[in-house]
C-alpha cells in the first residue's frame, strides 16, 4: 500500500447509492493524480491522505486506487477557511469562517468541538453557534468513522454500506456485537465479522460468536448440501469445524431456540426460516389439491383428444393420453420423466385441449390472462416458448420480482390466471417454490412438470422429488422412450447411466455420441480441436457449443476452459474491460450470475458482449446483448457477470445446446454423481462428446448423491405434525440467485 497526500480538485464522477467516485486531485508537487474507489463526497479545500495502490486504465492510464483516507492533521490556513466556508456548512460566510481561522487558529476544528461555546468570542449567535457546530460533528463524525471503518479492514465500498445504514451510530453498532452485521450489511458473513470481533477483542467463547457460528454453518450446509433441516450432531460437528473444538455449544443453542431462530422438531434442527417456509409451502399445496377445480366433461375431453391427435397428425399413447386426461381432471398433478418420453408432446396436447374446451383463441393477448407458462431460468423459459409456440415467462417474471426483493403476486395479491404450467420443475427451491403456490388462486389448475433424476435445486430442499414422495399429488411417470427419439445414442446413454445400467457397448462412440479417451494433459488440447472443428462446420459458439464442467477451479475448471477458449476463439484484442482476475472483450461468450428483473435479466442467462465504452465521466461500461435485450454494465456492475465459454453443470439446467463437450477427469472424483452426469448428458441436442477417462462415466453412474434432508413430503402426506403454526417466516426472502 502507498499513501498519497492531496486535495479533490473535482469529481468526475460519483455514484450517490454506493459512493464509488472518480476524482482527481493536486498533490504536494501540483501533479493531476486520477483516484479511484468507494469514498464520500469531500472538501476540495482540506488535504487528504489516502491510501491504496497504482492501477493502470486500459484507455486512461495510471489511477490511484484508494482503500481508505483520512484528513491531514496539518491544513493550510487559506484551506480550513475554503472548507469552513463551503457547503458543508450552512450560514458560514468566507468572512466569518476567515474570523474564525484568524482567532483559533490552524487548529481550530478541534478546539471548537471541545467547546462551542468558544464561538462567542468571534461573534456567532447562539442560533448559529448550535447550527454550526452540529454541522461541524456530523462531517467530522463520517469521516472518523470511515477511517475507524477502515481500520477494521473493511473495503470502502462495505464501509459505506454501513455508514448508509447506521449513519452515526455506526461505530456503536458494530462494537456493541459485530456479529449483528451478518444479517444487516449484504456482503458481510461470518468470517469478516469474525476478524472485526477479533480486532475488538471479543473471546473466543463469546456467547454472540458462538451463536452466529452456529447459525453461519447451518446456512453454509442448508446450501452446500440442500439440507432444510440437520441433526444434532451435524449442528455441532459444523459448528465445530468453524469454531474449533472445546467450546461447549450447548448454551447458545439453548438461547438460538428461546429466540426461534432455530426449531427443534423431534430430533431434527431446522433454521427457522426453512422451517416455516416448508410448513407453509405444505399447507398451500394441501390447499391447492383439496380445492374445487373445473368439472370437465370427461367423455367430451377424450373426444377432443382424439381430434386433436389427427389435427396434430400424432399417435398418443395410452399413458400420454392418460396424462393429459389426468392432468386437466386434476387441481394438481405431476408429469414427470427423462428425455424422448414426450413431456413436450403431452403439454402441446394438452394445450390445444384445454384451448378447445374453453373457447380461447392462442392469438388474442387475453389468453395470458387464463394462462401461464413459466420455468425456473430464461432460457428454460425462452425454449418453452418456442416448442410450444406460446409466450412463457420465468417464475420470478411472472410473479413481478422486482429489484427491491418484492414480488406484485403474493398471498395477499394471487396470480389471476386458471391454468399454470410450470417446467423444470427439479430446479425449484423451498423458498421460491413457496412464494409461486403463495401467489396461485384457489381453483387454479397446476402442472408441474420435469425430470425428477435431474440434478435437485441449488438452494435447499427437493420440492419435485418430495411432492412425488408424498403421494398426494396426481402424478404420472413416463418411462417409454418413443419413436424419433429411440435412434438417440445420447438418450440411450442417459437412460443406461440413470438406470445404473453401463455396458461395455454404452462407452462406444456411435453417431451422435463420441467418446474421446485422453489423458488429462491432453484434454485441453482435444477440447480446442474439437471447438474448431464445429465452428468450422457452421455452428455457433454463442447459440451451439458449450462446455459443461463441475467445478471452477483447477487446472480443467471452468475459469481456466474459460481463459484458454476466450484466447483462441475471441482474437478480439481492440478494446478490454477488466474486472478482478477476468478481461472481457468484445465478441466474449458471458452468462447472467443473479437476478436482474429491472433489466430483464435473470440467473443463468447467457449472452455476449457488444461493446466496451466510455462515458461522459470517463468510466468504462460494457453492453452485453441478451438474445434481442442489450444491457449495459457499469464496472461496478461487473460481478454479476461471468465468461461462458464453459458453465457449470447446474447453470446448464434448463438449457439445450447442438453440441456439448463434458470433461471426464479424476480431479472431478469427488463431484461425480449419477444426478449430475446424467443432467449434463441430457443437455446435448444433436451431439455428445466426452472427453477424457471414461471410466469415470461408470463411476458416476454408480454413485448416487446422498438424498436431501428434508420434510415436505411428510407434512404432505400428514405423517408428522407441525410442532408449530405456520406464520410468515420472520423477515421474507427474495429470491436467491444460485451458482
Amino acid at each position: 500500500m502507498e499513501t498519497i497526500i492531496g486535495k479533490v480538485k473535482n469529481y468526475v464522477f460519483h455514484n450517490e447509492e454506493n459512493s464509488y467516485s472518480i476524482a482527481r486531485i493536486t498533490n504536494e508537487s501540483d501533479e493531476i493524480i486520477t483516484i479511484v474507489g468507494y469514498f464520500p463526497i469531500v472538501s476540495e479545500d482540506i488535504m487528504y491522505e489516502f491510501t491504496g495502490s497504482w492501477v493502470k486504465h486500459n484507455s486512461y492510464g495510471d489511477q490511484f486506487k484508494i482503500e481508505s483516507f483520512k484528513k491531514c492533521e496539518e491544513q493550510s490556513a487559506s484551506g480550513l477557511i475554503s472548507y469552513l466556508s463551503s457547503s458543508f456548512f450552512h450560514g458560514i460566510g468566507p468572512k466569518t469562517a476567515e474570523k474564525i481561522v484568524n482567532h483559533f487558529g490552524n487548529d481550530a476544528i478541534r478546539i471548537i468541538l471541545s467547546d462551542k461555546k468558544v464561538l462567542k468570542e468571534v461573534g456567532l449567535t447562539a442560533i448559529r453557534i448550535e447550527k454550526f457546530h452540529q454541522q461541524l460533528i456530523e462531517n467530522q463524525t463520517n469521516e472518523h468513522i470511515l477511517v475507524a471503518l477502515y481500520g477494521y479492514n473493511l473495503s470502502g465500498k462495505l464501509a459505506m454500506k454501513l455508514l448508509g445504514k447506521y449513519q452515526m451510530l455506526t461505530l456503536e453498532k458494530l462494537e456493541e456485537n459485530p456479529y449483528r452485521l451478518i444479517d444487516d450489511i449484504e456482503g458481510i458473513g461470518f468470517i469478516k465479522a469474525d476478524e472485526i470481533a477479533s480486532k475488538l477483542s471479543i473471546p473466543k467463547d463469546d456467547l454472540r460468536r458462538i451463536k452466529a457460528a452456529i447459525i453461519y454453518a447451518m446456512q453454509y450446509i442448508a446450501y452446500q448440501n440442500g439440507d432444510v433441516y440437520l441433526t444434532k450432531e451435524q449442528v455441532e460437528n459444523y459448528a465445530a469445524s468453524v469454531l474449533g473444538d472445546g467450546l461447549d455449544l450447548s448454551t447458545a443453542i439453548d438461547h438460538l431456540i428461546e429466540e426461534k431462530r432455530i426449531i427443534i422438531e423431534e430430533d431434527r434442527f431446522y433454521l427457522s426460516l426453512s422451517y416455516f417456509t416448508e410448513i407453509s409451502l405444505a399447507e398451500k399445496v394441501i390447499e391447492l389439491s383439496e380445492s374445487s377445480a373445473v368439472i370437465y366433461d370427461m367423455n367430451y375431453l377424450k373426444t377432443l383428444l382424439d381430434a386433436v391427435e389427427i389435427q396434430k397428425n400424432m399417435q398418443y399413447t395410452q399413458v400420454q393420453k392418460e396424462a393429459i386426461l389426468k392432468a386437466l381432471s386434476s387441481p394438481i398433478s405431476i408429469i414427470t420423466g427423462g428425455p424422448g418420453t414426450g413431456k413436450t408432446t403431452i403439454i402441446d396436447g394438452l394445450l390445444e385441449v384445454y384451448r378447445i374446451y374453453n373457447k380461447l383463441n392462442y392469438k388474442n393477448p387475453l389468453i395470458y390472462e387464463k394462462i401461464a407458462l413459466m420455468a425456473p431460468t430464461g432460457r428454460a423459459a425462452k425454449r418453452m416458448k418456442e416448442l410450444l409456440d406460446m409466450d412463457a415467462k420465468t417464475i420470478h417474471r411472472h410473479l413481478g420480482y422486482s429489484y427491491d426483493g418484492l414480488f406484485t403476486y403474493d398471498e395477499n395479491h394471487l396470480m389471476p390466471q386458471d391454468l399454470i404450467i410450470i417446467d423444470e420443475a427439479s430446479m425449484i427451491d423451498l423458498f421460491l417454490a413457496k412464494k409461486l403456490f403463495s401467489a396461485i388462486k384457489p381453483g387454479a389448475q397446476v402442472i408441474i412438470v420435469g425430470d425428477v433424476d435431474q440434478l435437485p435445486s441449488v438452494g435447499p430442499g427437493q420440492v419435485l422429488a418430495d411432492l412425488i414422495d408424498s403421494k398426494v399429488i396426481t402424478t404420472v411417470r413416463l418411462k417409454e422412450i418413443h419413436r424419433q427419439a429411440k435412434d438417440s445414442k445420447i438418450i440411450s446413454l442417459a437412460r443406461a447411466v440413470n438406470d445404473q445400467d453401463l455396458s461395455s457397448e454404452d462407452l462406444n462412440s456411435d453417431q451422435d455420441v463420441y467418446l474421446y479417451r485422453a489423458n488429462a494433459d491432453k484434454i485441453k488440447e482435444v477440447i480446442i480441436k474439437q471447438v474448431q472443428g464445429a465452428l468450422n462446420e457452421g455452428y455457433s459458439m454463442i447459440d451451439d457449443i458449450q462446455i459443461l464442467a463441475p467445478m471452477y477451479k483447477g487446472d480443467l475448471g471452468i475459469d481456466n476452459f474459460n481463459k484458454i477458449l476466450q484466447e483462441e476463439f475471441n482474437k478480439n484484442r481492440s478494446v478490454s474491460i477488466k474486472y478482478g482476475d477476468k478481461t472481457y472483450y468484445v465478441g466474449d461468450k458471458v452468462i447472467q450470475l443473479v437476478n436482474d428483473p429491472e433489466r430483464l435479466i435473470m440467473n443463468g442467462d447467457i449472452g455476449i458482449v457488444k461493446d466496451i465504452k466510455v462515458n461522459s465521466q470517463d468510466e468504462q461500461y460494457m453492453v452485453v446483448t441478451f438474445d434481442d435485450n442489450d444491457v449495459m454494465y457499469d464496472k461496478s456492475d461487473l460481478d454479476e457477470l461471468n465468461l461462458a465459454y464453459a458453465i457449470s453443470i447446474h447453470k446448464s439446467q434448463g438449457s439445450e445446446y447442438k453440441i456439448v463437450m463434458i470433461p471426464m477427469v479424476r480431479s472431478y472424483m469427488h463431484m461425480l454423481k449419477k444426478e449430475l452426469i446424467y443432467t449434463a448428458i441430457t443437455r446435448a441436442k444433436r451431439f455428445l462428446i466426452l472427453l477424457g477417462d471414461m471410466n469415470l462415466l461408470v463411476y458416476a453412474a454408480n454413485h448416487i448423491s446422498e438424498k436431501r434432508q428434508t420434510t415436505l413430503a411428510l407434512r404432505l402426506n400428514h405423517t408428522i405434525d407441525n410442532e408449530f403454526e405456520s406464520e410468515d417466516p420472520l423477515e421474507e426472502l427474495s429470491p436467491y440467485d444460485f451458482m
